[in-house]
Formats: C-alpha cells, sequence, structure tokens
C-alpha cells in the first residue's frame, strides 16, 4: 500500500469493517479503467509495476474480507520478502529457502491464532 498516492484509496482497502467484494470490484474497475486512460499518478494508483502492486494490495483486502466472513478459519497473506529468483533478476537477498521458511511459519501458526493479517518476513505487519 506504501506506492498508493491516494490516501482515500489507503483508507478505504484498509477499512475491512465496511469493505465488500462487491466495492473491491469496483475498485478494481476503477484501477482498470484509470489504467486505460494512462491516469494512474493523476488519481492515486502506483505508476510502476501497477498491475503487480494492485493485484497483491486487493489480494490483501480480500483476504481479511474472507477472514471476516469465515472465523472459523485462518486466513492471511505473507509476503516471503526478498527473495533471490528468476522473478527478481538474482537480485534478492534470501535464498529460495529462507523465503519459503517466512511463508511456511505462517502457515504453521497455532490453531485460534491470528486471522486476516498481513506477514513480512515471517512477522505480522501493518497492512497499510
Amino acid at each position: 500500500m506504501q506506492h498508493f498516492s491516494s490516501e482515500e484509496l489507503k483508507q478505504e482497502l484498509n477499512d475491512v469493517e465496511k469493505l465488500t467484494e462487491a466495492r473491491l470490484d469496483e475498485v478494481l474497475d476503477t484501477f482498470l479503467n484509470d489504467f486505460k486512460a494512462s491516469e494512474l499518478g493523476a488519481r492515486g494508483w502506483p505508476e510502476h509495476f501497477s498491475a503487480y502492486k494492485v493485484s497483491k494490495v486487493t489480494m490483501n483486502a480480500y483476504s481479511r474480507i474472507l477472514a471476516r466472513r469465515h472465523p472459523e478459519l485462518r486466513v492471511n497473506c505473507a509476503h516471503p520478502g526478498y527473495v533471490n529468483t528468476d522473478m527478481s533478476i538474482h537480485s534478492g537477498p534470501l535464498t529460495p529457502e529462507e523465503g519459503a521458511a517466512n511463508v511456511v511459519k505462517v502457515a504453521l501458526l497455532p490453531e485460534g491464532g491470528v486471522t486476516g493479517a498481513f506477514f513480512a518476513d515471517g512477522e505480522e505487519a501493518p497492512f497499510v
């Protein structure tokens, strides 16, 4: 979310109590229209790698919607860290094993643990 310059977008995508699937779809439609109109920066969207960044933020938001809807489940998002892979052009400081360990740590959280959270490098982190 740090790549969004619109405080309104940040606030809306962070307000999991009010955010719905339908509204998330509307936000994505707005992004697509702004992308097609070359108005990303003017509307507060990330300008570089925008589709990738928006997809990650909306997946995080959707996971929080699911966590609220299904409190009996543990639904979280996990960022493995900056991993040395083809995708990072082998520039990441973490090995694939270290990145995987960060995700496995979240997957193995105890029953009844946190849900609707975002984890970075294996630790709970702020969504915004």
